[in-house]
């Protein structure tokens, strides 16, 4: 049996040019660009528990690492992306690594802003606007996005991983804090929508 290219075999004969019009225009989005990047993970919302950096035990998972997909306790190795605590007037307060402290190695530079819209309604990461060098305070429901270097990205022009995280609610007395966050595992996408990435 012979194989045909779909992409490359054009229709011979003159009776055949409406036919090859159409066949062109329907294989246009197969053809048009192959070197084109293809998401390999679907996004999904996760539930989120952490506790507060302040005021609990330093074995508490305190901080979300966005590369393992998982909360982490805040150490010496600074093996995370964003560490949480609470304000005293009851808002989160969100720290990239530079304001928990200095890793001898050098810190990643995570980048953190506050969404312009709901949970929900945040389906795509900006490409700037991100703060790097100080902590952002968020209240209960209000949504942040965060830029997180990775090195299994570091061969491409967008080296990140990408990820939105919402506390919906605090326990105030043991300093917990119960959320969402959808990461999107996928080189060069910035998408925060649920389901397998197309931007």
């Amino acid at each position: 049996m012979r194989h045909f290219n779909i992409c490359a075999s054009r229709p011979a004969g003159r009776h055949l040019r409406l036919a090859a019009f159409f066949a062109a225009a329907a294989f246009a989005g197969a053809c048009t660009n192959p070197n084109a990047m293809t998401a390999q993970y679907a996004n999904a919302t996760q539930a989120l528990t952490v506790h507060a950096l302040s005021g609990t035990p330093t074995y508490f998972a305190t901080a979300l690492s966005i590369p393992g997909l998982t909360t982490t306790k805040v150490d010496g190795s600074f093996s995370f992306d964003v560490a949480f605590d609470i304000d005293k007037s009851g808002n989160i307060v969100y720290l990239p690594p530079h304001m928990v402290g200095e890793n001898p190695l050098g810190n990643r530079r995570v980048g953190i802003q506050k969404a312009t819209t709901t949970y929900d309604l945040a389906t795509l990461a900006p490409l700037n606007g991100y703060v790097f060098d100080s902590v952002t305070v968020a209240k209960v429901g209000e949504t942040i996005i965060v830029q997180s270097p990775s090195s299994t990205c570091s061969l491409y022009a967008l080296p990140y991983l990408y990820a939105k995280v919402v506390i919906d609610s605090i326990e105030p007395i043991t300093r917990t804090l119960y959320g969402r966050t959808l990461i999107d595992q996928n080189c060069t996408f910035r998408s925060l929508d649920t389901g397998l990435p197309k931007s």
